[in-house]
């Protein structure tokens, strides 16, 4: 995922970034880029044993559907051309991201989320169906 943006759209992705907690304030593009990155992640994880130091956590899931809710204000902010811009893009890592899970009440990542997860978008209600973050996942 590599768009380029031509200078007038790069100034409307920054001046309609998402400002973030931490202060940081990425855009759009910035955070397509992200969410597909951390869903090939956790789709690769899946093959890996419960051991492997390197897996994520039911923690990360939860961050990532964090970064998955401030895309989706960052496209929402957008004009309707840029959002368009971004669109496959985002459709395919959402499309992986339904492609290896499998549908969910969401109470168990909300508790860990720490978040209630009603009127939240469709990824708060959807888990891996295999892999080391279901063995995390029963645990609760």
């Amino acid at each position: 995922m590599m768009l380029e943006f031509t200078e007038d759209e790069r100034a409307a992705l920054a001046a309609d970034a998402v400002a973030l907690p931490d202060g940081s304030t990425p855009d759009a593009a910035t955070l397509a880029v992200a969410w597909a990155k951390h869903v090939s992640k956790l789709d690769a994880d899946r093959a890996l044993p419960y051991t492997d130091r390197s897996v994520w956590t039911e923690h990360d899931l939860a961050g990532s559907l964090f970064l998955r809710d401030n895309l989706e204000r960052a496209l929402t902010a957008l004009r309707p051309a840029l959002r368009e811009r971004l669109a496959d893009d985002v459709r395919a890592a959402d499309e992986q991201f339904r492609s290896f899970t499998v549908e969910d009440s969401g109470r168990k990542i909300g508790f860990i989320a720490g978040v209630d997860v009603a009127g939240r978008g469709w990824w708060w209600f959807r888990v891996p169906k295999d892999g080391p973050i279901v063995q995390d996942l029963a645990s609760y």
